[in-house]
């Protein structure tokens, strides 16, 4: 059965400085638990200590750039 989703709800974000989340599918704000669709809003230099979530996590990077370290694994990304 569709459901209509009309605003986003607010996720309060851990990290160094402030970041708006808003989560559009998700635990949150539709029940959805294995996955999350949201836009996000980090500010330069933002950090957060790592995570594990356990749902499907993909991430665009629509403007700037991304730095990723997974088990000392370390890649970065940059928009086009």
């Amino acid at each position: 059965m569709p459901i209509h989703i009309a605003t986003p709800t607010i996720v309060e974000a851990v990290g160094n400085v402030p970041k708006r989340i808003e989560e559009y599918v998700g635990r949150v704000n539709s029940g959805h638990s294995s996955m999350r669709v949201a836009r996000m809003v980090s500010p330069g230099g933002w950090q957060e200590p790592g995570q594990r979530p356990e749902f499907e996590e993909l991430t665009v990077v629509l403007r700037g750039a991304l730095k990723v370290d997974v088990d000392q694994l370390e890649t970065a990304g940059r928009s086009k």
